[in-house]
Parts: structure tokens; C-alpha cells; sequence
């Protein structure tokens, strides 16, 4: 595989027409001089879309708008994603299916383009990506998932996005040491998921420090119960953190600039209030 796939075009300038980016706003973190932009997702109580982010307006910067399932998130139309979204106090960002059929790269660019061109009306530049798997059922080869993921950033970038917007993000299965390397290459962002780096034993990831030098977004959340397949999965409250858990939230969060998104990714408003306060906390003592 070419280990430098940008000289082929992916740093080329791309012209196409699109709405303009909306600036996210930048919050800043109690007891520090730090502003940071924050975001919760898209379903933190029972409603819409638009309900959840008429709730979510004053409370965040930013709301990730999830796409989990391609074909019905490809089928949206007005009722799902209003243009009154567009009226909000809010950025945006996307986080793509976790369906995606990566052994077919040109129909995951097909998806991923398609729904990041609903969502035009709104700026969105931004999106989260669960990348090919390298370990574990169903998984490729490391090779294999760096030529899937290049065909992907490079119909991304063609698309007319930057590279730096396409958030490559750690999960069960891929701990993104595996496919640093493209990640450089091809000027890929990186989401770093708190929980997951915990539930999966993504622990490497905090030595990494390529990996954090692309880091553009952190998703909060703590594993309910790293004893059952169902509990890793699960986003709980970082009340759930023990102090291994809280070391490893504390290193990542070290790395939370004003280029960074903090995500609390939880999917019940209680849980963010109960956690807000723990990763202000945890700012302060790191200085942030």
C-alpha cells in the first residue's frame, strides 16, 4: 500500500459549493481560563431531533446529530431533520452509521456523502467514523483496513472536506494504533472515546502521542460494567469510574484544546449533569 496517499490528492484545494460552517461557540470550564466547545448528542430524552435540540440549546455548544442506522438516516426527510434546526444556537457535527458495509469502500463513501449532504443546510463539516475492524469477528487485516479507509477519505476529500473533519474514532475492534500510520497520511482527524479505551483495553491509545496530535473531539462516558459484553457497550455517568477509570479519563483529557470537542456522549440528560461537574473538576486539576 502507498504510505503516502495525500501526494495523490488528497491535499489538492477542492472546489465546491456548500453552506457556510456554522462557528461553534466555546464554553468555558468552571474555576479555569479554559473555553472549550461542548456537545451532547442528539437524544438525550424522549422526542425528535429538533425537540432534543430546542432542549439542549442553552445547555451545550454543539450536538452530534447520530446517523446509527444507514438506510433510515439516508431516508430522513423534513419531519426528521427541520430546517428550524438551522435557526439554533447550535453547531453540529455527525456521527455515521454503525452499519456501514465496509467491505464495499465505495458504497461506506456513498453513504457517509450521501447523509453529510442532508445535513449541508445546518454547515455540517464534521463527522465521527467507526473504522474497518482489525481485531476480533469479522475483522481485516491491517492492510486491508488502511486501503478501505483510503478509498474513504479520498471520495471524503474529494467531496470538497477536509480531511482533518473526518474523526477517526477508537472502538471495540480497533484501537487506531493499527492504522496510525494512514491515519497520518491522509490527514484523518481522531476521536478519542473515554469509555471505550476502558471496556476494550484500548490502553496503548494514552502512549500514543501521534494519535493525540490529531485529536479533535473526546467522547465523555464511562463503560456501565466491564464484566459483560453488554455493560462494555453500554454509556454510563463517569460517577461509574473507578480510579484506574479516572486515571485513564484524566490523561485524555489532558489533551482537550480549543480545537477539541468534548462530547458528553450519554443518552440521558441526568447522566450529563451528573458528569459535567467531574470533567470540570478533572480540568481544573490538570490545569486546563
Amino acid at each position: 500500500m502507498d504510505k503516502k496517499p495525500h501526494v495523490n490528492g488528497l491535499k489538492e484545494t477542492v472546489s465546491i459549493s456548500r453552506c457556510k460552517t456554522k462557528t461553534a461557540r466555546r464554553h468555558p470550564v468552571k474555576g479555569t481560563n479554559a473555553v472549550i466547545t461542548t456537545a451532547a448528542p442528539s437524544w438525550v430524552m424522549a422526542g425528535t431531533v429538533y425537540e432534543n435540540c430546542v432542549f439542549l440549546e442553552d445547555k451545550v455548544d454543539e450536538v452530534s446529530l447520530l446517523f446509527f442506522e444507514s438506510e433510515a438516516c439516508l431516508a430522513y426527510g423534513e419531519d426528521d431533520l427541520p430546517r428550524g434546526l438551522a435557526q439554533l444556537d447550535l453547531s453540529y457535527h455527525v456521527h455515521l452509521p454503525l452499519d456501514l458495509p465496509w467491505p464495499d469502500a465505495d458504497a461506506v463513501a456513498d453513504i457517509i456523502l450521501g447523509l453529510m449532504d442532508k445535513v449541508d443546510f445546518l454547515g455540517v463539516r464534521q463527522a465521527v467514523l467507526h473504522p474497518p475492524l482489525t481485531l476480533g469477528e469479522n475483522a481485516f487485516s491491517v492492510e486491508v483496513a488502511q486501503q478501505l479507509l483510503t478509498v474513504v477519505a479520498r471520495a471524503w476529500h474529494s467531496h470538497g472536506f477536509d480531511c482533518n473533519d473526518l474523526l477517526i474514532e477508537n472502538v471495540e475492534g480497533a484501537c487506531l494504533i493499527d492504522i496510525a500510520p494512514v491515519i497520518e497520511d491522509l490527514g484523518l482527524g481522531v476521536c478519542i472515546d473515554i469509555g471505550h479505551i476502558i471496556a476494550y483495553g484500548h490502553h496503548a491509545l494514552l502512549d500514543c502521542c501521534d494519535l493525540f496530535d490529531r485529536l479533535r473531539m473526546i467522547h465523555v462516558n464511562a463503560p456501565a460494567d466491564v464484566l459483560t459484553a453488554k455493560g462494555r457497550s453500554k454509556h454510563a455517568s463517569l460517577l461509574h469510574l473507578d480510579d484506574a477509570g479516572k486515571y485513564v479519563a484524566r490523561k485524555v483529557l489532558q489533551h482537550c484544546g480549543e480545537n477539541c470537542t468534548l462530547v458528553y456522549e450519554l443518552f440521558s440528560w441526568k447522566h450529563i449533569e451528573t458528569t459535567i461537574p467531574i470533567v470540570e473538576e478533572m480540568l481544573l486539576i490538570e490545569g486546563k
